[in-house]
């Protein structure tokens, strides 16, 4: 039997999680990581890929779109006196493709593929399914679940359509834009 893989340090990986004014909800989405990460067979949380179409690695591409979320929330609210939920927004950023880690795995050639999880699930829907049962508030499941073009719905709040946009500008400055343009008339 080997020795489990040491824990993940959230704060060095995401320091805005020390944002989180709400201290269980911090804590939550640091059990949620945890419980994450110890599932996958990732032994360095550098390696991990933004997708299997897409080598980058996935912690930059976080980092980046909660920095850029953080930056849209603060124009939000000088500018136009909006209020962003910066809880909600910081702890759905820090969760959102935390699923990735299970998801894919790395495979025998070098490549990444994706693992029965990750075959068996959307994206998004393991790193939810945990925060539900880690008891993470409802409205940070829900953007995480539907952060992603593939969701079936689009998500309810500011700070959810916030990271699904910068999440989708992130993927273009890393990958390139894939985004495609069409008419639709309606009635």
């Amino acid at each position: 039997m080997t020795d489990p893989k040491p824990p993940l340090d959230l704060t060095s990986l995401f320091p805005a999680i020390e944002q989180i004014a709400d201290r269980r909800l911090r804590e939550q989405v640091e059990q949620v990581w945890q419980a994450l990460w110890a599932q996958s067979e990732w032994t360095d949380i550098e390696a991990v890929p933004t997708s299997g179409s897409i080598p980058y690695p996935t912690v930059p591409h976080n980092r980046c779109i909660l920095d850029i979320a953080l930056a849209i929330a603060d124009a939000f609210e000088h500018h136009h006196r909006v209020r962003v939920d910066r809880d909600v927004l910081i702890a759905a950023a820090i969760l959102q493709d935390a699923s990735k880690v299970v998801e894919y795995r790395p495979g025998e050639d070098g490549k990444v593929e994706r693992t029965e999880l990750g075959r068996c699930y959307p994206h998004a829907y393991w790193a939810a399914h945990l925060a539900n049962q880690h008891g993470i508030r409802d409205d940070v499941v829900h953007i995480i679940i539907t952060h992603t073009p593939q969701a079936s719905r689009f998500p309810d709040s500011i700070e959810g359509k916030i990271l699904y946009y910068v999440d989708q500008l992130d993927v273009i400055a890393i990958h390139g834009d894939d985004w495609k343009k069409s008419l639709h008339i309606t009635r």
